[in-house]
């Protein structure tokens, strides 16, 4: 008869009000994934909230339902309940956020269309003079928020909070139930933005869910009512630049602090609920950024040069880096219905790259490969393998780089071509270039502009020790009676002067054998050492 723990014993009733007091939605998520499939199953109900809290929502939020009952929450909950190990329980937090914000993205945008319709309904049918004094009305209302950094409001959040959100409101109903609309122009907005949003998510450390919520909402009202405000554009001045609205948005997400005034250092740790209100506001807006004047191009140019290495140990960190992925990705994605085939700006775009391999920032390699087709051209170019190659080869901390990206199935494709090998043997880094003929034994059949075949090109183009790289090509296959455009074989090859001392090691160890008669190289009948 098999012995049951009394816990196991307990309704499922009391495990769920049990589980609730063992710490939050991660440390329940670590602490009863996998143990059997009953816990497993509690810790997925509806009741407890866990993956709800896991994504930030609000437990009276009206959207909590629909989350439920959508196919999203049926299939992360599948997922969850397969979970084996705690590598696997990281891959399953990125995936639920992943789904989370395309879910969240695509709710967003409808949700801005239908408001934008709304508001541009009410305005065509307003008189000039009722244009005028709901315009003066609204520009009064949001002159009297209060906009510079306040250490004092800052004191007491609840009493700013709750001035505040009365006049929110207004602003909002004003805009969509009335169609004023807001004239500020760009520039200033963007200083509102910095010191009244982003300034506030960094030192502020009240998360109030209802002022956050109609924060949100009056900005993106305030973007329908102007959709230039927003707008990104060619600016004159790198000043204008770093104070637009877009820009200041892309710092806060990417590089997670105040900007433009180092001095001011965030006093507490980044609030998760200002950062998801932060993207969300640019997941609304994201589909009305970019006109005919701008490129998409210098969007992602701003974001990759923003992006920092994060590599995630808590909860949070997984929550941030895998929204600043999916943000990303939205943007790669739209990169990629423009009609062209390269980059129209190179130059910073090798620079970006170029930097993600020397901070080793392998999620972002890995994205932008496999998302932009206009992006991934630039790997296949000889000059950016030569130099990718150059900046993983520098030391031993970043050759594991090499190892990593070649077990990734899209990248590897990039790695088994003859420009990388043929750079590679230049180098003689024999390890990579092992493993790299292992994965694909066919490259040793590849042939350079001259007609080379790798061991040929080894012979005539490097110098140095050269034996033991020579023995395994040899040992995997490579065609010693191979002849170049030039005439020339690996017999003619070891004869040049310069390769005396690599033909006598290879004599030496045994490794071939030659009739001078016939010219005829042969391998040794023993194993090839590997």
């Amino acid at each position: 008869m098999s012995s049951i723990s009394t816990f196991e014993i307990l309704p499922d009733e009391i495990l769920l009000i049990i589980i609730r007091y063992c710490g939050n939605a991660y440390s329940i998520c670590k602490s009863f994934f996998g143990l059997n499939q009953r816990l497993t199953s509690i810790v997925i109900d509806k009741r407890l909230h866990v993956f709800a809290d896991l994504l930030h929502m609000n437990r009276n939020d009206p959207d909590i339902n629909l989350f439920y009952n959508s196919n999203l929450f049926y299939e992360i909950s599948h997922q969850f309940l397969s979970l084996k190990t705690k590598q696997t329980m990281k891959e399953f937090l990125q995936l639920l956020i992943s789904f989370y914000i395309k879910e969240k993205y695509k709710q967003l945008n409808e949700e801005f269309q239908l408001n934008l319709k709304k508001f541009q309904f009410q305005r065509l049918h307003l008189t000039d003079n009722e244009i005028d004094n709901l315009d003066d009305e609204l520009k009064r209302t949001f002159s009297s928020l209060p906009i510079d950094f306040d250490s004092y409001r800052a004191s007491k959040p609840k009493e700013f909070f709750s001035q505040s959100i009365k006049s929110i409101k207004q602003i909002e109903s004003l805009i969509l139930t009335q169609g004023a609309s807001f004239l500020y122009d760009e520039f200033n907005f963007g200083m509102i933005i910095n010191k009244w949003f982003i300034s506030k998510m960094n030192f502020t450390q009240d998360d109030n869910q209802q002022f956050l919520n109609s924060f949100i909402q009056m900005f993106k009202s305030i973007f329908i009512s102007n959709l230039s405000l927003f707008k990104i554009k060619s600016y004159e001045t790198t000043y204008e630049k770093i104070n637009s609205p877009f820009y200041l948005l892309i710092y806060s997400i990417y590089q997670l602090k105040y900007f433009p005034d180092d001095r001011y250092e965030p006093n507490h740790s980044l609030k998760i609920h200002w950062y998801k209100a932060e993207t969300n506001l640019f997941l609304s807006i994201v589909d009305h950024l970019f006109n005919e004047e701008f490129v998409l191009e210098h969007c992602l140019f701003e974001i990759l040069d923003k992006t920092m290495l994060i590599v995630p140990s808590t909860y949070e960190e997984i929550f941030i880096r895998t929204s600043q992925i999916e943000i990303l990705k939205i943007l790669l994605h739209k990169y990629n219905q423009y009609d062209k085939t390269t980059c129209e700006q190179y130059d910073s775009f090798l620079t970006i790259l170029y930097n993600l391999f020397h901070t080793e920032q392998l999620d972002i390699i890995q994205l932008i490969y496999k998302e932009s087709r206009n992006i991934q051209y630039l790997f296949y170019r000889l000059e950016t393998c030569e130099e990718i190659v150059n900046i993983m080869i520098k030391n031993r901390e970043k050759k594991h780089l090499f190892q990593i990206l070649l077990n990734d199935e899209q990248l590897r494709i990039w790695f088994i071509n003859k420009d990388l090998l043929f750079i590679l043997l230049k180098k003689k880094q024999v390890k990579i270039i092992k493993y790299l003929l292992k994965l694909s034994p066919l490259l040793i059949h590849q042939l350079d502009q001259d007609g080379n075949d790798p061991i040929l090109y080894l012979c005539l183009h490097v110098s140095g020790c050269r034996h033991r790289l020579i023995e395994f090509l040899i040992k995997v296959g490579s065609d010693l009676s191979h002849i170049n455009s030039k005439n020339i074989n690996f017999f003619n090859a070891l004869q040049i002067t310069r390769n005396k001392k690599l033909l006598n090691k290879l004599i030496e160890h045994e490794i071939i054998q030659i009739n001078y008669i016939s010219t005829e190289v042969k391998q040794f009948n023993h194993n090839v050492i590997d």
